[in-house]
């Protein structure tokens, strides 16, 4: 990028948008150590792009409600890398902005638990299905409307978010928190995946338990794929 470029991008609106990563206290071994490091790397990233195109003025996370120290503390009980990023720039300036609304927040994770029973009726499980739809819609929404208007000019904003495809404001420079730790993390998540999976089919073909077998241990990382987040398995 020239010069000229780089000065264009520090009058315009941009977003930071760093993958959430969740704890996961149930992991297998090896998972916390490559979750430490990716929001270690992630937050030197986020520090480098900061210097280029301008600091952190305003934070949107998802999942967190309320604003300011509120939401500061909901971080920090429930993901301290994060809160570590989160908090450093709050020391710094920004600040932290509301941008779920609790009660459709609510609403969509309620669906969701009802979604994770299981029903014996079609019909039922057709109704919650659009229920829980309709309150994710409904959500996505929300938060759309809060960057339409959250983010000022040339200011820019960190978003904690569990996609980078976010649909951002016409005007909003887009950056994308990406560093190899992400990746290795990514691999390691795809093998203890498959391990699992394969642990459970031989045991299907044992005729045993399928919740009791054990997967070997993960190897090191080797290839790239899609992230685990809490309650995935």
């Amino acid at each position: 990028m020239t010069d000229s470029e780089n000065g264009d991008v520090l009058t315009q609106k941009k977003a930071y948008i760093v993958p959430f990563i969740q704890p996961s206290p149930q992991a297998p071994d090896g998972f916390t150590e490559l979750f430490n490091n990716y929001w270690k790397a992630a937050d030197d990233q986020l520090s480098g792009l900061e210097a280029r195109y301008g600091v952190v003025k305003r934070i949107f996370a998802e999942g967190v409600i309320g604003r300011g120290a509120d939401a500061l503390l909901m971080l920090e009980q429930t993901n301290r890398q994060a809160w570590h990023m989160t908090k450093a720039r709050v020391d710094a300036g920004a600040q932290l902005d509301e941008y779920e609304d609790a009660e459709l927040f609510s609403e969509v994770v309620d669906w969701g638990r009802c979604m994770s029973v299981g029903f014996i009726s079609q019909g039922v499980s057709n109704a919650v299905s659009a229920s829980y739809q309709d309150a994710a819609m409904r959500r996505q929404r929300h938060l759309d409307e809060r960057l339409a208007e959250g983010i000022e000019d040339g200011e820019s904003v960190l978003i904690l978010s569990g996609s980078t495809d976010l649909q951002l404001p016409d005007g909003v420079e887009k950056f994308i928190v990406s560093p190899p730790e992400l990746d290795a993390l990514e691999r390691w998540i795809r093998q203890v995946n498959e391990a699992a999976r394969r642990a459970a089919e031989e045991a299907i073909a044992r005729g045993q338990d399928p919740s009791q077998a054990q997967a070997p241990p993960p190897e090191e990382p080797k290839s790239s794929g899609g992230l685990w987040t809490p309650g995935s398995n």
